[in-house]
């Protein structure tokens, strides 16, 4: 009976002295949340006439139409009437422009940066722990020589899978638009983005994709060439 009582002590000793040196989470520090950066000022994001996937322009020009309305020429920019001759629009992507009823050539162009949470600092030191939510507490862009291209009418900023080419893609989200004007302008997320960006982000381990898409118009008369510049700066808030 004693034998068994000194045993029993024993073994419960053990079991403390194990704890108190740390086998186990007693003994670990473990706040609910992680900041840390996004890795994404490079490369920059950018816009340029010089991108192999600018379009080319139709054989005769975009034709200088109304398109809409009661002055309207045409109700097709594609099938303007004689003698300007038809636009093969799988080619050149005319379309009527709704800002002003004209026939204009109107595209867009996007590029991606791959996003691997995994080889942050931050995030590599807590490798192991699970993410219940990560969301973005900051987002900031740069827009430099927007003036530069005057066609480029909008901008916005997706989410989406590793490697993916464009924001249509399968599992792409939207994120926020992009304030064109020059200077640092703070991106606000809405609920949807901030839930669709920490469904890639909470599983780190899996890199995914941040998204520019550009959104341009060129008219008959426009200046088609220069560049504009994004930079994008994020900081993530991990919660446990």
């Amino acid at each position: 009976m004693l034998f068994r009582t000194l045993v029993r002590a024993m073994a419960s000793v053990l079991c403390l002295s194990q704890c108190l040196i740390g086998c186990g989470s007693l003994g670990e520090n473990t706040p609910d949340r992680l900041d840390f950066d996004l890795p994404l000022l490079t490369p920059t994001f950018g816009v340029s006439s010089n991108n192999q996937r600018w379009p080319r322009m139709p054989p005769g020009g975009i034709p200088d139409l109304v398109c809409a309305g009661p002055e309207a020429l045409t109700t097709n920019c594609c099938s303007p009437p004689a003698p300007i001759q038809a636009i093969d629009c799988q080619i050149y992507p005319l379309s009527c422009d709704s800002s002003d009823n004209t026939c204009a050539m109107v595209f867009d162009l996007e590029q991606s940066v791959d996003v691997d949470l995994a080889k942050v600092r931050e995030v590599a030191a807590v490798a192991g722990r699970v993410f219940s939510s990560v969301s973005l507490v900051s987002l900031t862009t740069v827009v430099t020589d927007a003036k530069e291209l005057s066609i480029l009418r909008a901008a916005s900023l997706c989410v989406a899978p590793e490697d993916a080419t464009s924001s249509s893609a399968p599992g792409a989200a939207s994120l926020a638009p992009v304030d064109l004007a020059p200077g640092t302008k703070v991106v606000v997320p809405d609920a949807l983005a901030q839930a669709a960006f920490s469904g890639f982000a909470t599983n780190y381990e899996t890199p995914f994709s941040i998204l520019l898409s550009a959104h341009l118009v060129i008219k008959s008369n426009s200046t088609t060439t220069g560049a504009v510049g994004f930079t994008v700066a994020a900081r993530a808030e991990a919660r446990y």
